[in-house]
């Protein structure tokens, strides 16, 4: 190949002008048809090309640049001599020579950016200078063109581009990493001064979450890096700064450009959350719209979040929840394994009797078997426990899950202290005056409760169409038959339970008494329970 130098432009004249202008009214029809017709760039070209070399004269065209996924190829067109001209035009634009003909080359761009090469090859020799000029002005007129389709098309391949990585980002099962990751990708694409997540708790919707952004990257967050002014904001405002339009907030970024996005749920009327975004220049309308579509999918995103936490909350605490779903792994924490766990079963004593001669209606019942059982709950919960299920007024707790990070002392010392709780609360609401009004009416003594505690080995995990979490073995049944032995206000331990108990180092444990083994043999347990009663 022997470059040639690229000529001053000649004088325009008439006849030129008139060239240039119907070359130019041919290839914008030719382009605005396509565009109709939606065509991808291989059709585009497909159509454009023939035309093109009509008119220009030429013996072949080509053009480099990136298709819709983004990747680079070469659209061609005439006779190139056999050869691939994608290695031509990658080469200096401009004017150059070569065994086919004479190749002229100029760079494509979008809003300044070059995104490929658009080049015509002639037959022959370059010619006079007035021949290289009218050549270059006629490539220039194609060129300005196919720029416009080309920034249509390359906008909405990126895009599409950025809006995917978001959308993977957001997949993390780690909803702050994604998170964080979708908001740097967006701040990579356009520019992002200030971005703002504010977002409802799923199992607690008056309480208010935040994440917010500097130029794509953590600023604050509720929790580990609060931000002074926003922890006021919500103290003031709480959940009320989800509705209506930015202005308090925007007193927040005093002196930017803001712009709030509302994050609704589909089903219900209460918003998710609030993206706002600042910037003392303001927003282009491809970023806003970009951070339009990143609102919708972070919508999703957190309607499905939400409906994970708001499952996981039946069974553990929200300490146990957020170090769950800080896990982009979690699920093997929640698949089937046996370990040995302390077991919990606390059921009312007398309840049957209570239920038929002490309340006026079932919502009576319903209201007091809630109250109760939430601070049952709570007790094992407070003590690191995993709320199984409830068996009528039966509630039953797990000790160990999900992550099994203590050993067996520590899980049969936990089951004790929630057993020893739930005994304390229930003897504190049995003193208030309407309860102890109920207790007389049905003969009494007082709001009891029956406890069995073991320490057994099970298999815990996720079970069933519901994915409950739970645990299944001999040792489950040994406790509820444990359970049932129990008298008024009784706290009765399995053997394994004492046995371990006795290896404890915690004051309060071995403050514990306990009276003498006992064996009873119960309905569907092959062996006599070996327990004993702990004393009051």
């Amino acid at each position: 190949m022997t470059p040639a130098p690229t000529s001053p432009p000649a004088e325009l004249s008439l006849e030129e002008y008139r060239f240039l202008r119907q070359l130019g009214r041919v290839t914008d029809d030719l382009l605005e048809e396509s565009l109709r017709e939606r065509e991808t760039l291989t059709q585009c070209f497909r159509r454009c090309f023939p035309t093109l070399l009509s008119h220009l004269g030429a013996r072949g065209i080509a053009v480099t640049t990136r298709d819709e996924e983004l990747v680079e190829q070469t659209w061609h067109e005439g006779d190139w001599g056999g050869g691939f001209p994608g290695s031509l035009l990658a080469g200096p634009t401009g004017q150059s020579v070569h065994d086919t003909g004479t190749l002229l080359t100029q760079t494509l761009d979008v809003a300044g950016s070059p995104v490929g090469t658009l080049g015509v090859l002639y037959a022959g020799p370059p010619g006079d200078a007035n021949t290289t000029a009218r050549r270059l002005r006629a490539l220039d007129v194609v060129a300005e063109e196919l720029d416009t389709v080309l920034m249509l098309v390359h906008t909405a391949s990126e895009k599409h581009q950025v809006i995917l990585q978001c959308n993977e980002h957001l997949a993390n099962p780690v909803f702050e990493a994604g998170m964080d990751h979708a908001v740097r990708t967006l701040a990579q694409r356009v520019r992002l001064p200030g971005f703002l997540l504010l977002y409802r708790d799923a199992v607690q919707p008056h309480v208010l979450h935040y994440r917010t952004y500097r130029h794509g990257q953590l600023e604050y967050e509720s929790g580990e890096q609060p931000s002074a002014p926003l922890e006021s904001l919500l103290h003031q405002h709480g959940t009320r700064l989800l509705h209506g339009d930015a202005g308090v907030l925007k007193r927040l970024f005093d002196g930017r450009t803001t712009e709030a996005v509302l994050i609704s749920a589909a089903t219900r009327s209460e918003p998710l959350g609030k993206i706002v975004v600042w910037s003392n220049e303001g927003f282009s309308a491809y970023a806003m719209d970009l951070i339009r579509v990143l609102a919708s999918t972070l919508s999703q995103r957190l309607l499905d979040y939400n409906r994970e936490r708001i499952h996981l909350s039946q069974f553990f605490p929200t300490g146990a929840i957020d170090a769950l779903l800080e896990d982009p792994d979690y699920a093997r924490h929640l698949r089937a394994q046996e370990q040995e766990v302390g077991i919990l079963f606390a059921d009312i004593n007398g309840f049957t009797r209570i239920c038929e001669q002490g309340f006026d209606s079932p919502r009576s019942i319903g209201r007091f078997v809630d109250e109760w059982s939430a601070r049952a709950v709570d007790c094992i919960w407070a003590r690191g426990g995993v709320f199984d299920k409830m068996v009528g007024d039966c509630v039953i707790g797990l000790f160990g899950p999900p992550f099994f990070q203590t050993d067996r002392v520590r899980r049969a010392e936990a089951a004790m202290r929630a057993a020893i709780d739930i005994q304390a609360f229930t003897a504190e609401l049995g003193a208030r005056e309407e309860v102890a009004a109920l207790c007389q009416r049905v003969k009494l003594p007082g709001l009891g409760v029956a406890v069995g505690v073991n320490l057994a080995t099970a298999n815990c995990g996720l079970f069933g169409p519901n994915r409950n979490y739970t645990a299944f073995s001999s040792g489950m049944n040994q406790t509820a038959r444990l359970q049932s032995l129990a008298g008024y206000r009784e706290t009765l331990v399995m053997e394994s339970v004492h046995e371990a108990l006795k290896q404890s180092q915690e004051p309060f444990v071995r403050k514990l008494h306990f009276g003498g083994l006992t064996e009873t043999p119960v309905k569907n347990v092959a062996q006599p329970l070996r327990h004993y009663r702990l004393a009051p």
